[in-house]
């Protein structure tokens, strides 16, 4: 008898241990909380499991679930239920804030498309598995490990972007982010992933946000490690972090580096120069096998300090540094025209960049649903680059440039942000951003400049997010500033507007339509707007171009998308038009060719393209896949080109208990603007990973059926055109060794979301 009751007893421990817990919280179309409603968790076949009610904060909380297949449902006298299923369910998942519409209104607010994702009418939420945060060795290696349709992530640097092309904004509990405050995140911090496409005003042109909600503590912290070693050369990526929490106050660090140190890097450029006169010059560059190294480096340190639905304060001071020590490209020269004259070529650069920033954020609750928030960044970057350029015939210097370049830029960047929800749901918000800038360059060497910019843009908008029955609708219009001066140059001045409209219809629990049209306006850098020149060769120069003006970007998104089970499949046509665009432009003034910027007629792009994604399969593997169609139309000062151009990509991850497999195959498709067209590059990789404890260390290998890694581009112009081919030796056939490791401790720590992060990053060197 006592070793039945002790089986039992042991039985009941190991459940207890597997048990995890759903939670979250349940409101009105007017956002108002909704207590005493109904939550029931079934089996997949309508079988009762466990249930309870919503306290009076409209908050749930089902606890000791096993590890399964369910499905939630929830009800309330007066309203529509909601049901939603969680296939795969395994570990303990924030479901978030659910609305219930009201009974005489149809719902179309919250359907369930796939195990662990949900899909809003504003946005997908997706609830990584167990095994998915075993596998992953931070928040963007975690993204790998999602697979969301049209998300690409760069297994090598870490970039995120969509298959279209456009950018990707990275958040933290609502909160803008940087890549590398992403990969200092600790995957098991991760309760959930926002996934939000064409979103509002205040993102600019992003073509997506990503929302990390994520765990905080209220007493205790965490601490980890993460990164990534080649065994072939010294590329390497490495990431610290911890956390510190006591009552109110949170303390935070990350640091990490980027080392890229290649043994063998070398290129062959054929280029073809017209004179005014009509005669031509042949020339073709082979370089030698060189060495190439830099390191990037950076860090910050936040304290937070919040009253829980009242008020948060956060302070950061961080940094990044860039230092590019020695560049040397050696090689022969040759010219068609004279082919006696063959002349060494020697090319040398050292770039360094280091910038901190001082980071000041505000927000607070006020009544009657209304919002605050404010935020202050100051910005200091530090620029010195020195670069020089040889030929040499018999030994001797027949051309011999060097130049010395001295930067210093100041910038204050304020925004403020006003949020108001409405009883019908709605949600109205507005916000300014100012950005005020100073440069101060001196050019030195060959030719000498002084160069003193100053910069002013704002930006306000205003936006409406509603829905009407099964469609939801979002518009808002901004207002662009944008204000210019340099010293010995006349200044400008210019506005203009931006609209953004945004509607999705869903016609049942699988399939929905989006349509998506914005204006954005597009400033020149400072470093186009410089009035620097600067000597590449015996032949050509580089120069800014004061007089450019501000253009409009119109980008319009049309989505057919169908979701069911576990596969999720999408048919995307993107249409962007470019009036009066900001492109290169080269002339020819004295023999000598310039290469510079101007306001050409429009440049458009169009894309057509199918995004598939099944998984989980047989609880162990995932696929994903895409393939588009591009099609360019370049119209400028001189010229007028057209381009089209095919690619794809295909993943497949495979997990098994404490193993992870995955390969991915990509082609990407040919980028072109202006005249210059870089060709798609093909880029592979395999992982294999081995989680124990909090240790996770894998190997990866990058383009193992290549023997060279090559980059091509070719320029078009009828004046100075090229073609270009960048070689890597140590990229392809490369083995990484990854290794994660971590520890955390402590309580839920409920921290609201710090909605900006604003930051400079535009030094204004030529």
């Amino acid at each position: 008898m006592k070793r039945i009751i002790l089986s039992m007893l042991c039985l009941t421990a190991c459940i207890s241990l597997m048990a995890q817990n759903i939670s979250g919280k349940l409101v009105d179309e007017a956002q108002q909380p909704l207590p005493y409603a109904n939550v029931v968790l079934q089996t997949v076949d309508s079988a009762f499991v466990t249930g309870t009610t919503t306290g009076e904060k409209g908050e749930f909380k089902l606890q000791k679930i096993v590890a399964g297949d369910y499905r939630l449902a929830i009800s309330s006298i007066g309203y529509q239920s909601l049901y939603l299923s969680l296939q795969g369910f395994e570990r303990t998942a924030d479901v978030g804030t659910l609305t219930l519409a009201d009974a005489s209104q149809e719902l179309g607010e919250v359907t369930v498309t796939a195990s662990s994702r949900v899909s809003r009418a504003d946005q997908k939420l997706i609830f990584p598995s167990k095994k998915q945060i075993s596998a992953s060795n931070n928040g963007v290696d975690m993204l790998r490990h999602l697979m969301l349709p049209r998300l690409r992530v760069n297994s090598m640097d870490g970039s995120v972007g969509m298959t279209d092309g456009s950018s990707v904004q990275l958040c933290i509990n609502g909160r803008k982010a940087t890549k590398e405050e992403v990969t200092a995140l600790l995957p098991e911090e991760v309760i959930r992933v926002e996934f939000q496409e064409d979103p509002g005003l205040r993102y600019g042109d992003a073509g997506a946000v990503i929302n990390y909600i994520v765990r905080r503590y209220e007493v205790g912290g965490s601490f980890g490690y993460n990164g990534m070693q080649s065994l072939k050369s010294g590329f390497g990526n490495h990431n610290l972090t911890g956390k510190v929490n006591f009552k109110q106050s949170e303390i935070s660090f990350y640091y990490g580096n980027r080392l890229q140190y290649f043994n063998e890097i070398w290129f062959d450029k054929n280029e073809t120069f017209t004179f005014e006169d009509g005669s031509q010059y042949h020339r073709s560059q082979y370089a030698e096998a060189n060495k190439k190294k830099n390191l990037q480096q950076w860090g910050a340190v936040t304290y937070n300090l919040q009253e829980t639905d009242k008020y948060m304060l956060n302070a950061t001071v961080g940094f990044s540094h860039y230092n590019d020590p020695d560049l040397r490209m050696k090689g022969k020269l040759y010219t068609e025209e004279f082919p006696n004259s063959v002349t060494d070529r020697e090319e040398w650069n050292h770039d360094r960049n280091l910038s901190p920033y001082l980071d000041l954020y505000f927000q607070k609750n006020l009544k009657h649903k209304q919002f605050l928030a404010l935020n202050v960044v100051g910005t200091y970057i530090n620029t010195k680059n020195r670069s020089s350029y040889t030929e040499l015939l018999s030994g001797e210097p027949v051309v011999d440039y060097y130049s010395g370049i001295r930067g210093k830029k100041y910038s204050l960047i304020g925004e403020g942000i006003y949020e108001k929800a409405f009883k019908d749901g709605g949600k109205l918000s507005a916000g300014v951003r100012h950005t005020q800038g100073y440069t101060d360059n001196d050019y030195n060497g060959t030719l000498q400049y002084s160069s003193q910019m100053k910069q002013a843009d704002t930006y306000a908008y205003a936006q409406y997010n509603g829905k009407w029955g099964k469609l939801g609708y979002r518009l808002g219009m901004g207002v662009t500033r944008s204000w210019f001066q340099q010293i010995g140059q006349e200044d400008y001045e210019t506005y203009s507007l931006n609209p953004r409209l945004n509607l999705t219809y869903a016609f049942n629990d699988q399939w929905s339509i989006s349509l998506n049209g914005n204006v954005n306006t597009m400033n020149p850098s400072l470093s186009q707007l410089s009035a620097v020149e600067q000597l590449t060769d015996s032949l050509q120069s580089e120069r800014g171009n004061p007089n450019l003006k501000p253009y409009s970007y119109y980008r319009s998104t049309f989505r057919l998308d169908y979701s069911k089970g576990k596969w999720d499949i999408g048919l995307r046509n993107q249409y962007n038009y470019r009036d009066k665009a900001i492109m290169p432009h080269i002339y020819r003034e004295d023999d000598r060719f310039v290469h510079s910027y101007a306001n050409h007629s429009s440049f458009q792009d169009w894309t057509v393209g199918l995004d598939g994604r099944v998984g989980m399969l047989w609880n162990v593997l995932q696929l994903s896949g895409s393939i588009e169609s591009r099609k360019y139309w370049s119209n400028g000062i001189d010229f007028r080109h057209t381009q089209h151009s095919i690619g794809w990509d295909v993943a497949a991850t495979f997990m098994y208990k404490n193993f992870t497999a995955s390969v991915e195959f990509q082609h990407n498709s040919d980028y072109f603007f202006g005249e210059v067209l870089a060709t798609g590059e093909e880029a592979h990789a395999i992982d294999l990973q081995y989680r124990w404890k909090r240790l996770n260390v894998g190997l990866r290998m990058f383009n193992p059926f290549q023997k060279d890694y090559k980059r091509n581009e070719e320029d078009w112009n009828k004046y100075a055109g090229y073609s270009y081919q960048y070689h890597i030796d140590d990229v392809a056939r490369m083995i990484c060794v990854t290794l994660s490791w971590n520890i955390n401790f402590g309580r839920d720590y409920k921290s609201n979301n710090k909605k900006m992060q604003n930051s400079d990053t535009d030094a204004g060197v030529l």
